[in-house]
Order: structure tokens, then C-alpha cells, then sequence
């Protein structure tokens, strides 16, 4: 019996077994010499470069020509440019449009399909998609390494403190503890990097950015001995977070007197006549993807639940 289990796996390992390729933050746009602008478009809206203080990118853009599509089939995310004239555009049942397919090339796979008979209605198309393909793959992305950070398991009693105290509820992972807490404020951190996660509330306020970053600088410096924002480096948008407007920013804190800093990501938004900030940070020279490690943290946020 044993005999027959190791058999059965070196098969399943050996040549003609499938697996995913590529991480949650990579992805393959497949296109032909008259789908070119199309794929230069959507490469140009996709790759987001934040700084960490380092450079990096949201996203790893694999730009390959359909005869080399072969090779890049398994990867987990696909952005595929099809047009009559290619090798698959069989995909598109001879129909005209944006489609989102999964488990086409292999068990996992989430696929992207713009599909066009001209490469002017292509270009159209993928102009008219691109911010909901963004939304989409980072949506994933951050939702998948989230699961993995979830990996550890749940400390339910740091989740039960959020709930209490701030009348939500957001999944936090064994490991982490209770820095600083007062009765607006609870700050957890986390070593090896490190990390923080700060939830603040007060009365309900405008979402006024240059009001949002005075308000961090001012709960920063007393909780972490003088942190404050490096105000040009800031990325801030609108979103949709459990259904609430918010304002989201990106950006990089610091600290002359330690000579420290590194990324954050907060959320500020307004519920039921209070204002809420949720702020995420780190601290890890050493790392090369503190972006990912800010994306982990961003993960478990993007799941709130209201109570």
C-alpha cells in the first residue's frame, strides 16, 4: 500500500501535472501587433508605482505575444486582447465584449477577456473597462493575501475588543497585541516585520484629506514618539469599503528624531454620526515588498462587517 501512495506521487509531481503560476500581484496581458495600443493602455493603468520609501510596483505586468501564450497559460491572472485574426479567439463565442471567465486553462485561473472584430473597437472597449479590471484584480489580490496572513489562525479576543469598542468587526491573526488604548483609540503591532494597525474614533468630521493627515500627525506623534506624514508622497482616493463612502491614502511616515519611516494606508470614513480612521503602517528596512505587506493588512480591512 505504501509502495502504491509513493508511486501515485511521483506521477502526480512528474511531467503533465498543473499547478498556478505566478503570485496574486502578477499578471499576463496576452496581444498581437493589432492589439498593441490596447495592451499599452491597459500596462500604462495597471502598473501603480508606489513609493515605500523605495519605488515598487502594485502589480508584476507579464506583456507577451499570443505565439508565446503557451508558456504563460497556467498563470493565476490573465488579461487576454483577442481579435478575429487569434490563435483563441474561439474564447469569445464570436461575440463582442468584456468577459470574466475562470478555470479556462487551469483549475484557479481567473481570465479577463476583451473581445473585439477591429482593433479600434478593442481600444474602446478597454478604455471603457479599464478602471473595473483594475478593481478586479487588486480586489482578488488583496483578498487572497489576506487568506494567507489568516493562515495562523484568529485571535478572537483582539476581534471581540474591536467589535466592542468600535462597533465593527475585522479578523485579526494570532500574533498580534495591544500597544497603546484609550477610549477613542486602540493600537495593535505585530514584530518580524513590524507592523501596526490603528483604529481611532471620534464625532463625525469631513473627509477633508489635509484635515485626515493633521489628524494623523496628531495622534502619530503621541502614540509613536513623533511620527508624522511625508506629505509628497500621498496617494488618496474614494472607495467603497462594506458598502460605506471612504477616504483612502497611501503614503509614507517618518520619524527624524528615531530615523525611522516606511508605508502606511488608512481608511477614514463616517457611520451612523461618528467618524472612524483605520490606519495601518510598517517598519521593515530590510524588506523589498513592503507594499505586499501593507496589501496583507489591507486584506483583512477590506472585510469589515457593521454591526
Amino acid at each position: 500500500m505504501r509502495g502504491a501512495l509513493i508511486l501515485f506521487f511521483l506521477i502526480s509531481c512528474g511531467k503533465g501535472a498543473e499547478f498556478l503560476k505566478g503570485t496574486s500581484r502578477e499578471v499576463v496581458l496576452a496581444y498581437s501587433e493589432d492589439s498593441k495600443y490596447s495592451a499599452g493602455a491597459i500596462y500604462k493603468f495597471l502598473l501603480r508605482v508606489f513609493n515605500t520609501p523605495q519605488s515598487e510596483t502594485l502589480f508584476k505586468i507579464h506583456p507577451i505575444k499570443w505565439e508565446n501564450f503557451k508558456n504563460y497559460e497556467a498563470y493565476r491572472n490573465k488579461v487576454l486582447l483577442l481579435l478575429p485574426n487569434d490563435s483563441l479567439w474561439e474564447l469569445c463565442n464570436d461575440e463582442e465584449g468584456f468577459f470574466v471567465r475562470r478555470d479556462i486553462f487551469i483549475k484557479g485561473d481567473l481570465n479577463f477577456l476583451f473581445c473585439s472584430y477591429d482593433s479600434r473597437g478593442l481600444l474602446k472597449l478597454v478604455s471603457d473597462n479599464l478602471q473595473i479590471l483594475f478593481d478586479s484584480i487588486f480586489s482578488k489580490a488583496v483578498r487572497e493575501i489576506s487568506n494567507v496572513e489568516m493562515l495562523v489562525g484568529e485571535d478572537r479576543s483582539l476581534k471581540r475588543k474591536i467589535s466592542e469598542k468600535f462597533n465593527f468587526e475585522i479578523n485579526i491573526p494570532k500574533g498580534w497585541n495591544v500597544l497603546f488604548e484609550t477610549r477613542e483609540i486602540l493600537v495593535i503591532n505585530k514584530h518580524n516585520p513590524d507592523r501596526f494597525i490603528m483604529f481611532f474614533v471620534g464625532e463625525e468630521r469631513d473627509l477633508n484629506l489635509e484635515d485626515i493627515l493633521n489628524l494623523r500627525d496628531s495622534l502619530t506623534a503621541r502614540i509613536y514618539q513623533g511620527d508624522l506624514v511625508v506629505r509628497d508622497y500621498v496617494y488618496s482616493f474614494s472607495e467603497n469599503l462594506g458598502g460605506i463612502s471612504a477616504l483612502k491614502v497611501y503614503g509614507i511616515w517618518k520619524n527624524d528624531s528615531l530615523v525611522v519611516g516606511g508605508p502606511f494606508l488608512l481608511y477614514a470614513f463616517n457611520k451612523d454620526g461618528k467618524f472612524y480612521l483605520i490606519d495601518v503602517g510598517v517598519f521593515a528596512p530590510e524588506s523589498n515588498d513592503k507594499l505586499g505587506l501593507i496589501l496583507r493588512m489591507e486584506g483583512l480591512i477590506r472585510q469589515i462587517k457593521w454591526k
